[in-house]
């Protein structure tokens, strides 16, 4: 077996059957796929069993509702393949993505293979590609130190590698390795905690700006909706990422610093999430949450060059602890750029 295609779901029913009919009308076809129902209360579990009847390509696994992370090693704890790829239930793969990773893998005897992704935004019904940093090529060690480590979290400009694991085709082993040793607490973030110890340990990558991997993006999803647990979140993974700096070997120079980039970025995205989903009268609550030690310290050290005036703007009110107004600030801006359209 080649591939194996893992497939996380939970509350997806009206998006599951597309994900899938992509998935097994790739034109390569030495691959299994993997679904991995994850409790999900809908008729998730019962379209996961029709496939798995229509097609013995067709792997199921039912499991008591645990989080994306642990859905995600249980599917790859079943893997027989060489490489893995992961998708989410509400996804979809063009139909050359296995085939091109197969050719890549092939030709360069890669590790992993990156594609871009086109981003599907339900919300105003647009697309967007989103490239990595790193220019379309293949990276030795030496190479994966010097064009990714500025950013492998995030550098001055908020320039950061792709943190998901979306697009990515990863050899078993080291997914193996990795992602099944993150902390199965951690469901945002959870991605980039193993892909930044892959570009650690990899000896070779391909970065391919061909979008492959349409990633639906729904205001209402677990990663993309407002939820206060998630500033929980983000301070779990600052720890994890902090016990990797010290457990492991062989980070970038400035990795702290990236770190708390990265915290800072964060609060700034939980932020915009709240304004979209009209979070005003909860503002004190995430006040209170904001005024998290590591959150405090990710946005009273992160420094920044050369980013957008609304950004900056932002930060200098969280540093003021002016929490709600850079809520209105930010619902400003938004209805200013609705308005242009």
């Amino acid at each position: 077996m080649y591939f194996s295609v893992i497939v996380t779901v939970y509350m997806v029913e009206s998006y599951l059957r597309a994900c899938i009919d992509s998935i097994l009308a790739q034109s390569f076809k030495d691959f299994e796929l993997i679904l991995v129902d994850d409790g999900s209360p809908d008729n998730c579990p019962e379209i996961c069993d029709a496939y798995k009847q229509a097609d013995r390509r067709v792997k199921v696994i039912h499991q008591k509702n645990q989080g994306v992370t642990a859905a995600r090693k249980s599917g790859l704890k079943e893997t027989s393949g060489r490489y893995v790829a992961f998708v989410d239930g509400d996804d979809r793969i063009m139909p050359e993505l296995l085939k091109r990773g197969y050719e890549k893998i092939e030709e360069t005897g890669v590790e992993m293979v990156a594609f871009s992704c086109i981003h599907e935004y339900e919300q105003g019904n647009y697309t967007q590609i989103v490239h990595e940093p790193a220019k379309e090529g293949l990276y030795e060690k030496a190479d994966i130190r010097k064009y990714t480590y500025p950013f492998i979290l995030m550098d001055k400009k908020m320039r950061h590698m792709t943190y998901y694991i979306s697009g990515k085709i990863i050899s078993a082993s080291l997914a193996k390795r990795y992602f099944l040793e993150v902390n199965e607490k951690v469901t945002l973030g959870e991605d980039m905690l193993g892909m930044v110890q892959i570009y650690r340990e990899a000896g070779r990558v391909f970065i391919s700006q061909e979008p492959l991997h349409i990633y639906r993006v729904r205001s209402r999803s677990g990663a993309h909706g407002f939820q206060m647990k998630h500033y929980g979140q983000i301070c779990m993974v600052i720890e994890e990422l902090r016990k990797l700096r010290e457990n492991t070997y062989d980070w970038p120079d400035d990795f702290d610093r990236q770190i708390l980039r990265y915290g800072a970025y964060m609060c700034f995205t939980l932020m915009i999430h709240a304004v979209n989903d009209g979070q005003l009268p909860r503002i004190k609550e995430i006040r209170k949450k904001m005024r998290h030690p590591l959150l405090e310290e990710c946005i009273r050290e992160a420094r920044f060059k050369g980013i957008s005036p609304k950004t900056g703007i932002t930060f200098w009110l969280f540093r003021k602890n002016l929490f709600l107004t850079s809520y209105l600030f930010l619902r400003l801006c938004r209805r200013i750029k609705m308005l242009s359209k």
